[in-house]
């Protein structure tokens, strides 16, 4: 009996040892898992703004020394598993003069000093924990698609400038777009989504721009790519995903948004946001959670409805590196959703008030960028032996027109050309100097792209050259309008023509005889003629009257004709008037 009550209190032992360690594992079982924490910086419509000189809330504002030390102090307390930098567009292009003149490569290469070891460049690069996310925006297609290519994965490509990093080594940052394909194939120029698996959760980043690009950019720009259906690409997409077993979502969004009362901390509730990004949020997959939009340069952060009816936190800060947006995101490790996700705008305000620091680093790297504009601009071009000026001689012709004129026809292979020198805010603004010119010298006689600088925040912008068919009577109206009433502020440059006029005659008719390259004018011909592209487009004193129909050719920049043309003379340059306009006897 002994021995069976001692077999019997063993085993009743042996169960509540079990039953306690079963237990146990049942509790710890059931604790709450922690969600992973993914922080995310976002910076959107950058424009190359390295410099200072911003204001925000009447305050000191951006630069790119007081970012980055904002940002890497972000980086350094974050208490998130991860956190990314997203660049949402616009990080490049209608930029700054210091940063446009060096293609825009120095704002690449300062936002590659926040990627870690996982980024890399080129065509191959592998981003599978990479920090740096970015989209392109509208502006980044501005030199065309085969420069947004380069910026994307590096090299010199056919440039003539100063590298700052030599050979330029192309962006870090894993760069998206899920919306603008090959006309060829159809098929994404650029990577749709990458994705990033943290504590072994996996969450989706898809980009997208704005469709309006199409009407926003040069069409030789886009000839190649078709701008498609943000939401619906963006949708499908997240299927596809999906099947993967995604389910946390972060779309970058190059389009606009603006909220009427911008507020400091956390997303609230409520707030009236208007805008296109409104309308594509609406269709999106009830997946999505995160949309980081950008495009109109306006503070946003606020909750919209997408498909589902579910709330998708859409958020913007005010733009040239002003403000960023941080957004807090918190993902359940068994459904692998977003469960809660908020944003705050931060201000970077660069006044003694602020007690900003500018980051060591990237005051030499912006040391950098200024001694290599400086080289550029200030390489000799050419040496004069007398002066080139936009004085007329008595029928109304100057050296430097002649001069500007020749070298935009060169450069277009174009039958005549038309430039306007002159006291006009579209003619030429100084002269040339006998002796040597730089690149600086001839900078200062051409108009800058004033129509656009001066509305879109004192962006540096050089005209381009073009061509348009005109007939020969187009040829003369042309000319004819330099004595009509209201008289214009500029004079009128020819290239490949010769003409006469004579002032006795009534307005309209004073204009006696045409030359096109020695030949008598053919009022019904047609011929190509080149001129500033907004002269082609219909637009400035002289502009001939728009037609749809006619096909604009884009060419160089205005600069890069003149010094291409000048190198073609010989040495030293010798410009006289040719006579090509004639007071007639």
């Amino acid at each position: 009996m002994k021995t069976i009550t001692g077999v019997c209190i063993i085993i009743v032992g042996i169960l509540l040892i079990s039953g306690l360690f079963v237990s146990g594992i049942f509790t710890k079982e059931q604790a709450p898992i922690p969600p992973v924490h993914v922080s995310i910086l976002a910076i959107n419509d950058f424009h190359g703004h390295l410099s200072a000189g911003q204001q925000l809330n009447n305050r000191s504002a951006g630069s790119a020394a007081i970012l980055a030390s904002d940002l890497k102090s972000a980086m350094h307390a974050s208490n998130a598993t991860f956190t990314i930098l997203a660049l949402v567009g616009d990080t490049i292009g209608a930029s700054p003069r210091n940063t446009s003149l060096l293609m825009d490569e120095p704002t690449i290469l300062f936002f590659n000093e926040f990627a870690n070891s996982d980024c890399a460049s080129g065509t191959d690069a592998k981003h599978s924990r990479c920090n740096v996310i970015a989209i392109p925006g509208n502006h980044e297609f501005n030199r065309g698609t085969g420069e947004l290519l380069r910026m994307t994965y590096g090299g010199n490509g056919n440039t003539m400038i100063p590298h700052v990093v030599d050979p330029y080594s192309g962006s870090l940052a894993d760069t998206l777009c899920a919306n603008v394909v090959w006309k060829e194939n159809k098929t994404p120029i650029l990577p749709p989504y990458t994705i990033r698996e943290v504590d072994g959760v996996p969450m989706a980043f898809i980009g997208a721009v704005t469709r309006e690009t199409t009407t926003l950019e040069l069409p030789l720009n886009i000839e190649s790519v078709e701008f498609i259906n943000e939401s619906e690409t963006i949708n499908r997409y997240v299927t596809e995903l999906q099947r993967q077993g995604v389910h946390a979502f972060v779309i970058l969004l190059h389009e606009g948004a603006n909220q009427e009362v911008p507020y400091d901390g956390p997303t609230r509730p409520g707030g009236n946001v208007t805008g296109p990004v409104g309308s594509v949020v609406s269709c999106l997959d009830p997946d999505v959670d995160v949309v980081l939009a950008a495009h109109w340069h306006r503070f946003t952060n606020a909750y919209l409805k997408n498909a589902g009816g579910n709330d998708v936190l859409v958020t913007q800060a005010p733009s040239y590196g002003m403000a960023y947006v941080d957004v807090d995101l918190r993902i359940d490790q068994q459904s692998g959703d977003i469960i809660e996700k908020s944003a705050t705008i931060v201000p970077v305000y660069a006044d003694p008030a602020s007690g900003a620091a500018p980051d060591p680093e990237t005051e030499v790297f912006i040391g950098d960028v200024e001694r290599g504009v400086s080289r550029m601009t200030s390489e000799v071009i050419a040496t004069l032996t007398t002066n080139i000026t936009r004085t007329p001689n008595p029928a109304g012709e100057s050296a430097l027109g002649d001069l500007v004129a020749d070298s935009q026809r060169t450069v277009m292979n174009a039958d005549v050309a038309f430039v306007t020198s002159g006291p006009g805010t579209g003619s030429l603004h100084a002269d040339l100097a006998r002796g040597n010119i730089s690149w600086n010298d001839l900078e200062a006689v051409l108009p800058s792209d004033t129509s656009m600088a001066a509305d879109y925040g004192g962006w540096y912008s050089r005209p381009r050259v073009a061509t348009r068919e005109l007939s020969g009577n187009q040829i003369k109206k042309i000319l004819e309008r330099q004595w009509e009433e209201p008289l214009p502020g500029e004079n009128l440059s020819v290239s490949g023509l010769t003409y006469s006029w004579d002032p006795s005659q009534p307005t309209g008719i004073r204009v006696t005889g045409i030359r096109v390259n020695g030949s008598p004018l053919d009022a019904n011909a047609t011929y190509s003629a080149a001129m500033n592209y907004y002269m082609a487009y219909g637009m400035g004193d002289y502009a001939p009257a728009w037609d749809w129909n006619v096909t604009v050719t884009i060419g160089p920049s205005d600069i890069d004709a003149l010094i291409a043309y000048i190198r073609s003379l010989p040495a030293p340059l010798d410009v006289t008037t040719e006579g090509r306009v004639r007071i007639a006897a």
